[in-house]
C-alpha cells in the first residue's frame, strides 16, 4: 500500500475509534485517558501530523457532544494547542531514540515531558492567558479541571499508548518503524 494511503487509512481508523470513545459519553476520568492514549498511539502509528490532527478534532467534538461544559467554549483553541503540544513534545523527544517495538527510556520520558508540557500550557492558559486575550476569567472549578487532572489523564493515556503500541507490534498487527 502506498505510504500516503496507509497514513490516511490509519488516521481515519484511529480518529473513528477516538470519536467513538467520545460519543459513548463516558465520564471525563475515563474519556480523558482514552483520548490521550489515542493521541500518542496515533502519533506512533502514523506520525506527529496525524497525532496533531486528531488533537485538533477531539476538543471540538467534546464541546459539541457536551463532554466540555459550555463555559469552556472560548477555551477550546487552548485545549487544541495543549493536545498539539503534547504530541509535538512526545514526537520530538521520541525521534531521538532508535525505533523499536518496545518503547525505551526516551519514549517514556517523552510521555512524561509531553504530559507536563500539556498540563503547564492548559493551567497557565486557564489561569492567565485566556483573561489577557478575551478578557474573561474562568471559574475556579473550571481552572481546577485544567490543572492536575490534565496531567494525570495525559500520563495514564500516554503510558497505556506505549504499552498498547508494543503489543500491536509484537503481535504483528502493525509493522515496527523502519527508520
Amino acid at each position: 500500500m502506498r505510504s500516503r494511503t496507509l497514513f490516511l487509512t490509519r488516521l481515519v481508523l484511529l480518529t473513528a475509534i477516538t470519536l467513538s470513545f467520545e460519543m459513548i459519553g463516558l465520564p471525563q476520568p475515563l474519556t480523558g485517558p482514552l483520548v490521550n492514549l489515542m493521541l500518542i498511539l496515533t502519533t506512533l502509528v502514523t506520525n506527529a501530523y496525524g497525532g496533531m490532527t486528531l488533537g485538533a478534532v477531539t476538543p471540538l467534538i467534546a464541546l459539541m457532544r457536551g463532554q466540555l461544559p459550555p463555559v469552556l467554549a472560548p477555551f477550546v483553541p487552548f485545549i487544541i494547542a495543549g493536545n498539539v503540544l503534547f504530541v509535538l513534545i512526545f514526537s520530538i523527544i521520541r525521534r531521538r531514540s532508535t525505533p523499536a517495538a518496545v518503547p525505551g527510556f526516551l519514549s517514556w520520558t517523552a510521555v512524561i515531558l509531553g504530559a507536563c508540557g500539556k498540563f503547564a500550557w492548559l493551567f497557565l492558559s486557564a489561569r492567565f492567558l485566556l483573561q489577557l486575550i478575551v478578557s474573561r476569567t474562568l471559574p475556579e472549578h473550571i481552572i481546577g479541571m485544567m490543572a492536575f487532572p490534565q496531567l494525570i489523564t495525559a500520563l495514564i493515556g500516554g503510558g497505556l499508548a506505549l504499552i498498547f503500541y508494543t503489543q500491536l507490534v509484537r503481535r504483528r498487527i502493525i509493522s515496527p518503524p523502519k527508520s
